[in-house]
């Protein structure tokens, strides 16, 4: 039995219902809105994750809000330009469920990058699972060109191994108040998920 997806011809309703990329960017959004009116509350306290107070106060929400909040409109745009661009891509091959899981993967390995090296500090912003996009772009597309700053051509591949070093090596050095080890944990945890998914489609059955 063949089964068909329906579209809608209104424009409006089509990027709000028919792409999983498109929803994440839509709540980011919201919820960045949300964050301007409550600038002067506990907002970011509660939803930003703090290891330390998932361990001793079960803030576990947490694992999952940081990544819907952002600390300024460039670092919203960013992370929803790397989501868009790459993550539509990737949600195409996919499928919108393959990829929303994708996404979450990646920004919980984000969460336990900051588990490890910034249990004291307040994380937030979708950086991780936006990092963790580009390196399941780069494994499927390793020598698609991208234009940095938009002139400059990368290969794919060489762009996500360039940002692994840069993300080590500013980790370590550290200082500029970005969270390093979440961008690299959602790397990882991105490359570790893919590997074994592609492993796991071409076992003999």
């Amino acid at each position: 039995m063949t089964s068909y997806r329906r579209y809608s011809s209104n424009p409006l309703v089509a990027f709000l219902t028919e792409s999983i990329v498109n929803q994440i960017i839509i709540v980011n959004v919201v919820i960045f809105i949300l964050e301007l009116v409550l600038r002067d509350t506990a907002f970011i306290n509660f939803f930003g994750l703090m290891p330390r107070l998932v361990v001793t106060k079960g803030f576990v929400w947490q694992l999952v809000t940081y990544m819907f909040l952002h600390g300024g409109f460039w670092h919203l745009l960013l992370n929803m330009f790397i989501i868009y661009m790459f993550g539509s891509t990737l949600e195409g091959v996919w499928g919108s469920q393959r990829f929303l899981r994708y996404f979450f993967i990646c920004g919980l390995g984000g969460a336990l990058g900051s588990f490890i090296f910034s249990y004291n500090a307040t994380v937030i912003g979708a950086s991780g699972a936006g990092y963790g996009i580009l390196v399941a772009y780069a494994m499927l597309f390793p020598y698609n060109q991208i234009y940095v700053w938009g002139i400059l051509p990368v290969r794919a591949r060489t762009l996500v191994i360039f940002l692994v070093i840069i993300e080590f090596v500013s980790g370590f050095t550290g200082g500029d108040g970005v969270a390093h080890f979440a961008h690299l944990g959602g790397m990882a945890a991105g490359f570790i998920y893919v590997k074994s998914m592609y492993r796991t489609w071409r076992r003999p059955r």
